[in-house]
C-alpha cells in the first residue's frame, strides 16, 4: 500500500475520533463499514479500506507471525492524541479489528473516590485489587492510581499486555513492561520485577494462580501491589483468587491475602439519559475482615460491607448514593437501577 494511503487512513481515523469526542469504541471489518459506539449507542460510517492493513503494519513481528497463523492480537497505539487499545480478530475468515478509546491522561474522568484513592496510595506495601467485567473502568483506575503514585518519589513498574496509557516519569520513575514484548508471561514480569528495585508494582490482570503467587510475595515483601481480576463483587474477589490455589493451599493463602490485602473494589459503568455512570463497591481490610477471610466465611464479607464505615460500601448502597446525588428522572433512574443489576 502506498505510503499517503496509509497515512490518508490514520488521519480519518484522527478526523473521526475528533469528530466524536464521547465515542469509547470504534470497530472495523474488513470490506464493510465502520461501526463506532457512543454514549452505548452504535452508529454506522463510512468505511475506511485502508484502515485494516495499517494496524496490521505497525504489529511487531513475533505479533504478526501469530495473526498469519490465525491468532488473535492485542496492542495499542496513538493517534490524533488519542490512545487506541486494539484488539485483531477474525469473523467469517474476514479481519476485524475492535478499537477501545482511552482518555487521556489530563482528562480522566472525576473520580468521586479520590480520597480513598488518596489514603490507599500512601501504603507503602500490601494488595489493592480493581475488579469487575471487561470495560468496566479498571484500567482507567489503574491510571489514577498511578497518577496519585507519581507525586511521590518512587520506582513504578506496570506489567501490562498491553500497556494502555503512557507514563512519564516525573518525581516518580515510571516503567512499563509489555507481557510478550518485554517479559514472557505477568507471572515472570513480576518476579523479574522484584529484581529491579520497586516500590510500587501494577499488575494489568491477575489471570492465573502463577501470578496471584507472585502477587501476594512482592505484597508481603514490603512493596504496593495493584492488580485487576474479572470477577463481579469486592467479596468475591477474595474466593476467586483464593480457589485459584489446589485446596492444600488455602489456609495458607488465606492467610497470607487476610495479611496484605489493603481494600479490594468492584466496580461497573453505567449508562443513562446520555450519561455514564461509575458504581463501585468498597471492602476494606479491617481486622474483622481479615478475621473473616483467614477463617474462610467469604460468604459473610457482604453483611459486614453494608455496616462497614465510609468509604466501604456494596454496590447497592453505591447505587443509591448516585440516585440521591444526581438529578435523574424517573425513568433515568430506572434505567441506572436496571444496569446496575444486570
Amino acid at each position: 500500500m502506498p505510503a499517503d494511503h496509509k497515512e490518508e487512513a490514520m488521519n480519518r481515523l484522527s478526523t473521526l475520533i475528533e469528530a466524536h469526542p464521547r465515542a469509547t469504541d470504534i470497530h472495523i471489518t474488513e470490506g464493510g463499514p465502520v461501526f463506532l459506539r457512543e454514549q452505548g449507542a452504535l452508529y454506522r460510517m463510512e468505511p475506511i479500506p485502508e484502515l485494516l492493513p495499517e494496524l496490521e503494519a505497525g504489529l511487531t513481528a513475533e505479533k504478526k507471525t501469530i495473526w498469519e497463523q490465525g491468532g488473535t492480537i492485542d496492542g495499542s497505539f496513538s493517534t490524533g492524541g488519542v490512545r487506541c487499545r486494539l484488539h485483531l480478530y477474525r469473523s467469517a475468515g474476514r479481519k476485524a479489528a475492535a478499537l477501545r478509546l482511552l482518555p487521556a491522561l489530563d482528562h480522566l474522568p472525576p473520580d468521586r473516590d479520590e480520597p480513598w484513592m488518596v489514603r490507599l496510595s500512601a501504603c507503602r506495601s500490601g494488595l489493592i485489587l480493581i475488579t469487575g467485567p471487561a470495560g468496566s473502568g479498571k484500567s482507567t483506575a489503574l491510571a489514577r492510581f498511578v497518577q496519585i503514585l507519581a507525586e511521590r518519589p518512587c520506582h513504578i513498574i506496570t506489567i501490562e499486555d498491553p500497556p494502555e496509557y503512557e507514563f512519564s516519569s516525573g518525581r516518580a520513575l515510571i516503567h512499563q513492561r509489555e507481557v510478550g514484548a518485554d517479559t514472557a508471561s505477568f507471572a515472570l514480569g513480576v518476579r523479574e520485577a522484584l529484581r529491579e528495585d520497586p516500590d510500587v508494582l501494577i499488575i494489568g490482570e491477575m489471570r492465573d494462580a502463577e501470578t496471584m503467587a507472585a502477587a501476594l510475595t512482592a505484597a508481603e515483601t514490603g512493596h504496593l501491589v495493584l492488580a485487576t481480576l474479572h470477577d463481579g463483587s469486592a467479596a468475591g474477589a477474595v474466593g476467586r483468587l483464593v480457589h485459584a490455589f489446589p485446596a492444600d493451599r488455602e489456609s495458607e493463602v488465606r492467610s497470607l491475602l487476610a495479611s496484605v490485602l489493603r481494600a479490594a473494589a468492584a466496580q461497573k459503568l453505567c449508562r443513562t439519559g446520555g450519561r455514564t455512570f461509575l458504581l463501585r463497591e468498597i471492602l476494606t481490610n479491617t481486622p474483622a475482615v481479615a478475621h473473616l477471610i483467614r477463617e474462610g466465611k467469604d460468604e459473610q464479607l457482604l453483611s459486614y460491607m453494608e455496616m462497614g464505615q465510609p468509604p466501604m460500601r456494596t454496590m447497592k448502597q453505591a447505587l443509591r448514593q448516585i440516585l440521591a446525588e444526581e438529578t435523574l428522572s424517573p425513568e433515568e433512574a430506572e434505567q441506572l437501577r436496571q444496569a446496575a443489576e444486570a
